[in-house]
């Protein structure tokens, strides 16, 4: 009884949430080495990318997001329920035995996407794809109610893999960011990442290991001045926060779902109005 009051009152909190300040970030291009491909994409569209951005690399589990998001779309609903997990743990068999099932779910996404730097070997841990695609990806779905599900994935990352190898690496780094995806070879020899926040997605790829990753990325990605800061974080990072932290399941869990993307729309509608109003004193932007 305790738990549902408090649900509700965590319903209540996030359907009136307003907007937050967004992260505003720059990258360095000529600070990144070629070992490395780096996109950042504001939600306003803008991008900024290495010029190695467009090749197109091992997409490793990173590919993992554009299965799951057709599974969500078109699976079966006891497939869709998996698709959490394997986003969170990375897990290789969910992946495997999802791909197995639906072989055209990769190729589709790619269609429906535009992502001409992705192509699909037919097998999703041998696709490769670029750090523009991923970015623009994940941009475009982090708001859409059917990828619910990866993006609390990615929020609530475990600390370490199904295959015991620690998720904690690359874009994660980057202050502001709420939810990561992790991508690793076998080897450990090339490591992947992207990673959202409010305002912006950032994507990269590296040729090295883990270390080799996070230097790259955070001697290339910084915070720019000029953006207030936020107060209590996103929406979607509240959600996540509340799913994780009272282990919410079925109508609990759908019930913060549904408040989280409500409260989304209105801080998009609040950001909109903030930035109009400044138009008019200042070319400084609240969010994106």
């Amino acid at each position: 009884m305790m738990k549902k009051l408090a649900v509700g009152s965590l319903v209540t909190a996030l359907s009136l949430a307003i907007a937050p300040a967004a992260q505003a970030v720059t990258l360095d291009p000529h600070a990144v080495p070629a070992r490395t491909q780096i996109t950042v994409r504001h939600d306003s569209g803008a991008t900024v990318s290495t010029a190695n951005a467009h090749e197109s690399r091992p997409a490793l589990s990173l590919s993992k997001l554009y299965l799951g998001y057709w599974v969500l779309k078109y699976g079966a609903p006891a497939d869709k329920a998996r698709v959490e997990h394997m986003i969170r743990v990375s897990d290789d068999n969910v992946a495997t035995d999802l791909d197995r099932r639906y072989p055209q779910a990769i190729p589709s996404i790619i269609h429906e996407f535009g992502l001409r730097e992705t192509h699909y070997t037919g097998y999703w841990g041998t696709t490769t794809t670029s750090t523009e695609d991923v970015a623009r990806f994940t941009s475009r779905i982090q708001h859409d109610p059917i990828a619910a599900p990866i993006m609390a994935g990615m929020a609530n990352a475990a600390p370490v893999a199904a295959d015991g190898y620690r998720q904690d690496f690359g874009t994660s780094r980057i202050p502001g960011v709420i939810g990561t995806k992790f991508g690793w070879s076998d080897n450990r020899r090339i490591h992947a990442s992207v990673s959202t926040a409010p305002g912006f997605t950032v994507a990269a790829n590296t040729y090295g290991d883990a270390g080799t990753h996070i230097a790259d990325v955070t001697r290339a990605v910084h915070n720019a001045p000029g953006a207030l800061p936020a107060a209590g974080g996103s929406s979607q990072a509240i959600g996540a926060r509340i799913e994780r932290d009272l282990n919410l399941q079925g109508p609990a869990r759908q019930a913060v779902r549904d408040a989280t993307r409500t409260a989304a729309s209105y801080e998009r509608q609040a950001c909109a109005s903030a930035n109009q109003a400044l138009a008019q004193v200042t070319p400084m932007r609240v969010c994106n």
